[in-house]
């Protein structure tokens, strides 16, 4: 009965512990696949960027839209101006981002790119799901 006791109190902190490594695991999973997917959607959008030659701080409303004409739609965040335009639109217009595209960006016709402007320069851009 002493050992049945003795083996019990001295497994009894070992499944607890292991417990609480599965969260941690977890927890270091989920931290890991999101800089993992974060890492992929930058680099993404810095490659959608390059193939479309806009540049940030460089490049102007109306350089943009002499390249790709008018947005599909345009927003506000803040202070800044958003400018929506079609992935797929621009994969046809830009032959260097269709190469790209389709080796980064499955379903284009899912996508739009985001181009934010700090007064009359290009902020940033990126890739996103279509609302």
């Amino acid at each position: 009965m002493k050992k049945v006791l003795l083996v019990a109190l001295t497994s009894l902190p070992l499944f607890a512990h292991a417990g609480l490594f599965d969260a941690v695991t977890d927890a270091v999973s989920d931290t890991t696949k999101e800089m993992a997917l974060g890492a992929a959607d930058s680099y993404t959008n810095e490659a959608v960027q390059k193939a479309l030659g806009i540049k940030e701080g460089v490049s102007t409303r109306a350089s943009i839209k002499e390249k790709f004409g008018e947005p599909a739609s345009t927003g506000k965040e803040e202070q800044l101006e958003l400018w929506y335009y079609d992935m797929a639109n621009l994969s046809e217009s830009s032959p260097t981002l269709a190469q790209t595209g389709k080796a980064l960006v499955p379903d284009l016709d899912k996508k739009q790119v985001v181009i934010r402007f700090e007064g009359e320069t290009v902020k940033s851009l990126r890739v996103v799901d279509k609302a």
